[in-house]
């Protein structure tokens, strides 16, 4: 009984009650019926003060109900719940010693210093307790009363406000509770016949003392566990810090810079765990550090929680968050060369600085444009578009539609192919005979300096041998070589003598064009 998580008073307390239940087991004597008065006087005394320090743990929560009600009012309702509960337990026992009293002359049948007269009485009270039954009522009064108190600081998962969430705290008021009507596992009888039954009255009035003490004690410490309980899961911090915690660090021309600015609490002595994507990662100050590699363009999101060890235990805070992956690029172009093809494929590249290409969109009236994936596109001009076209870039953020660039473009037939014998330039200047004679083809070509990759191919021409002495002779081919006969042609030739070849017919081989191509004239030297 003075063991485990006592108060000193109640050790006091308990030890006078082993002495007392001494003396009950030897004769009664008036030596002995004097230390039952003591008892009961001592006890008595005791309720005073625990009934003070009860009333100041009641005011104190009614005050912090009037500061924050909100998260007071799960604790003082209980509070108010347990007090009474132990003041209806002590009424009855109140009542039960008037009951005892009245049988033995009452209140008045007491000495000047307060003693009983028939203090060394027995049969009257042993009559009320057996006979009558009013033992066996007592005994299940303090263990329902026992029960009903305890039950308030058991966990309440249906009250979200009320924050005992485990049996922590039920098991250390459990741990002192001295309020409790055992039967007994050793000596004779049950719990009425050695603890009622054949104790003389002042003995009798000494244990009903004590009994209220031990229920006016249990409510003391459920009072005190509720009073902590306000405050016990709040969180404690020493260091504050102001952060910006901006919308994006990336803002477009026209757009405003969003942030939230405020205070941020930390504790610098207790690291959390941080756990990113199921990855624990470090944590220093308590401030997490977290790093992952920008592979990949577009937006990369991320989630985690953070574990922190709290008042009532590790509890989980879950976070999300995303960033975006962008390739720098420089945009370097030659002003006067925004030039586009018709009839032909015009590869683009498209992008916005901060944007993943699928978060970009392109708008072009008048051309046929494919996205080739990764900010490739493909753009083809009708025949029909007028001289100028113009290209839009655009981007969503916030279910906003937003134009962030647009360029010109002149738009542009094709140039003809130019036309030459083999690997002869269509100059105009005398070439030599040797060289002429060892050509075997007429070429079709955009020339050297021509951005795309077009293939000409000749389908016929026709060559005229203009002699200088004699009557020229014609030859025709149906395709891009020379016959035998043209070739004859160009070796009976003599300085002087022209090649006059014309009617050259080519068709590009990808896209079907058909061109006629300027006359090819070679003097020989």
């Amino acid at each position: 009984m003075a063991g485990g998580k006592l108060s000193p008073r109640q050790k006091m307390i308990n030890m006078m009650y082993l002495v007392l239940m001494a003396l009950l087991a030897l004769n009664v004597s008036k030596e002995i019926l004097k230390s039952f008065h003591l008892f009961e006087l001592s006890f008595n005394n005791a309720a005073i003060s625990i009934d003070a320090k009860n009333k100041a743990t009641i005011n104190a929560l009614e005050k912090s109900n009037d500061e924050k009600p909100l998260k007071t009012k799960p604790y003082i309702e209980r509070a108010r719940k347990a007090q009474k509960i132990s003041s209806d337990f002590n009424t009855y026992v109140d009542q039960l010693i008037v009951k005892i009293e009245g049988l033995y002359g009452g209140a008045e049948a007491r000495n000047e210093e307060g003693e009983m007269l028939a203090a060394d009485q027995m049969e009257k009270h042993a009559n009320l307790f057996v006979n009558e039954g009013e033992g066996k009522i007592f005994q299940d009064k303090i263990n329902s009363t026992r029960e009903a108190l305890l039950n308030i600081v058991k966990p309440d998962p249906t009250d979200t406000a009320f924050n005992i969430k485990n049996n922590d705290v039920y098991n250390n008021v459990l741990a002192s509770c001295q309020l409790w009507a055992k039967e007994p596992t050793s000596g004779k009888g049950n719990w009425v016949s050695q603890n009622l039954e054949h104790v003389p009255a002042s003995g009798v009035m000494a244990v009903l003392s004590r009994i209220k003490n031990d229920a006016k004690s249990l409510e003391a410490n459920i009072l005190e566990q509720l009073a902590s309980r306000i405050d016990a899961t709040d969180y404690k911090f020493d260091k504050l810090e102001a952060k910006v915690l901006a919308k994006s660090n990336y803002v477009m021309q026209g757009e405003n810079y969003e942030a939230d600015i405020l205070l941020v609490a930390s504790d610098s002595k207790s690291d959390p765990q941080i756990m990113v994507n199921g990855k624990s990662i470090n944590v220093s100050g308590g401030v997490g550090k977290y790093t992952e590699g920008a592979s990949g363009i577009g937006i990369k999101t991320f989630a985690g929680k953070i574990i922190v060890n709290g008042p009532e235990g590790a509890q989980e805070f879950n976070f999300s968050d995303e960033f975006t992956v962008f390739k720098p690029a420089a945009t370097i172009a030659a002003t006067e060369m925004n030039l586009l093809y018709k009839g032909i494929d015009n590869p683009m590249s498209i992008s916005v600085p901060g944007f993943a290409a699928s978060e970009v969109k392109i708008s072009a009236p008048g051309l046929r444009l494919t996205s080739l994936g990764g900010g490739k596109y493909n753009a083809k001009v009708p025949s029909s578009t007028s001289k100028e076209v113009t290209i839009t870039a655009s981007i969503t953020r916030d279910g906003k539609s937003k134009v962030v660039g647009s360029q010109k473009f002149r738009v542009r037939s094709l140039p003809q192919p130019t036309a030459q014998l083999g690997g002869i330039p269509n100059d105009g200047l005398p070439k030599g005979k040797s060289a002429v004679s060892a050509q075997s083809s007429i070429i079709a070509s955009m020339g050297a300096g021509f951005a795309y990759n077009l293939n000409y191919r000749v389908k016929g021409f026709r060559l005229i041998m203009a002699y200088k002495r004699k009557p020229p002779a014609i030859a025709n081919s149906s395709s891009g070589s020379l016959t035998s006969q043209m070739k004859s042609m160009i070796k009976s030739a003599s300085s002087g003598d022209r090649i006059l070849i014309e009617g050259i017919k080519a068709k590009e081989t990808k896209y079907g064009f058909e061109a006629n191509l300027s006359p090819i004239i070679i003097s020989i030297k």
